[in-house]
C-alpha cells in the first residue's frame, strides 16, 4: 500500500474540501465545556513528510495535523515570526485557530472527488515550516522590552505603504538590554539585493524616530532573503504589531463557518 508521501502529499499542501472545524468553549448557560461547531473550506497539511511517509493512504486513524486557510485581509509580510503567516499571496494560517486531525483515508477520498490539491512554492513552503516550529518553540518578547518592540513596530507600520519598502518582506528587531540603555537592532529581508541602500536609509528613520528613552538604534541592516541565516530568524522578532499582544476576535469556528 502506497503512502501519503508517494500519493503526493507534503508538508503545505492546501486542499479545498468542506470539513468540520470545531473547538471547545465554555457554556455561557451552563457553565461546563461544549463544543463549538464551524465549518471550513480551504485547508493546509501541517504534519511533517515523514509522517506523511509513513502514513498509508487507506489508513483510517486520524493522525494527519490540518490546519484552516484564511483569505480575508491578509497580513503584508511573510510572517514567519508572527502570529499569522503567508503561505501564498493572500492566503494565510493563525497560530490560534483549531487544528483538526483527519485519517489518510480521508485526503485520500478528497482526491478521489476531484482535483482539490495544489502545494505552497519551493519557497514559502520552507517558511510555514519555520513558522510551524517558531510558534512552539520560540519565547515571547520579554515584558519590559514591549514597550520598545511595539514603537517600532508602529513606526514600521506608519512607514510601510512606501515605495522603497514594496520588496521588504519583513523587518527583524534585536535587542540588547545588558546595557544601561537599551540597544536594538533593525534588519530588513529584502527580495532583490539591489534594494539595499534604500532600505537602510528607510530603517535609518524608524530608528531615530525612536525615543531614545526606550532605546538606542545599534545596526541598521538590510539583506536579501538568499543571505538570512536561520540563526538570525531564530534569535530575532518580526516587527509587526499583531506579533507582540493578541488581537481579540482572531477567525474561530462560528465566524468560519460564515465564510
Amino acid at each position: 500500500m502506497a503512502s501519503l508521501y508517494e500519493a503526493g502529499w507534503r508538508q503545505g499542501s492546501i486542499v479545498e474540501a468542506d470539513l468540520p472545524l470545531d473547538a471547545i468553549v465554555l457554556g455561557t448557560v451552563s457553565g461546563r465545556p461544549e463544543r463549538c461547531e464551524g465549518e471550513h473550506g480551504l485547508w493546509v497539511v501541517a504534519s511533517q513528510d515523514c509522517d506523511l511517509d509513513q502514513s498509508e493512504t487507506d489508513d483510517g486513524t486520524p493522525r494527519v495535523e490540518l490546519r484552516p486557510v484564511f483569505v480575508e485581509d491578509p497580513p503584508a509580510d511573510w510572517g514567519i515570526r508572527s502570529w499569522r503567516c503567508l503561505i501564498t499571496e493572500d492566503e494565510y494560517v493563525v497560530s490560534a485557530s483549531p487544528r483538526p486531525l483527519v485519517s489518510p483515508a480521508v485526503l485520500t477520498a478528497l482526491l478521489r472527488q476531484g482535483d482539490n490539491r495544489r502545494t505552497i512554492d519551493d519557497i514559502r513552503r520552507p517558511a510555514f515550516t519555520k513558522w510551524l516550529g517558531l510558534r512552539y518553540d520560540r519565547p515571547a518578547v520579554p515584558p519590559e522590552l514591549l514597550p520598545l518592540a511595539r514603537r517600532i513596530a508602529d513606526a514600521v507600520a506608519k512607514r510601510r505603504h512606501r515605495p522603497v519598502t514594496q520588496r521588504v518582506r519583513d523587518v527583524l528587531m534585536q535587542f540588547d538590554d545588558s546595557t544601561e540603555s537599551v540597544q536594538f537592532a533593525l534588519i530588513a529581508v529584502l527580495d532583490d539585493p539591489g534594494d539595499e541602500a534604500n532600505v537602510r536609509e528607510w530603517l535609518e528613520q524608524i530608528g531615530r524616530a525612536i525615543p531614545s528613552s526606550l532605546g538606542v538604534a545599534y545596526r541598521i541592516d538590510a539583506k536579501p532573503s538568499t543571505g538570512i541565516s536561520l540563526q538570525l530568524i531564530e534569535s530575532s522578532f518580526a516587527a509587526d504589531v499583531t506579533q507582540l499582544t493578541w488581537r481579540p476576535g482572531s477567525p474561530g469556528p462560528t465566524e468560519i463557518s460564515r465564510r
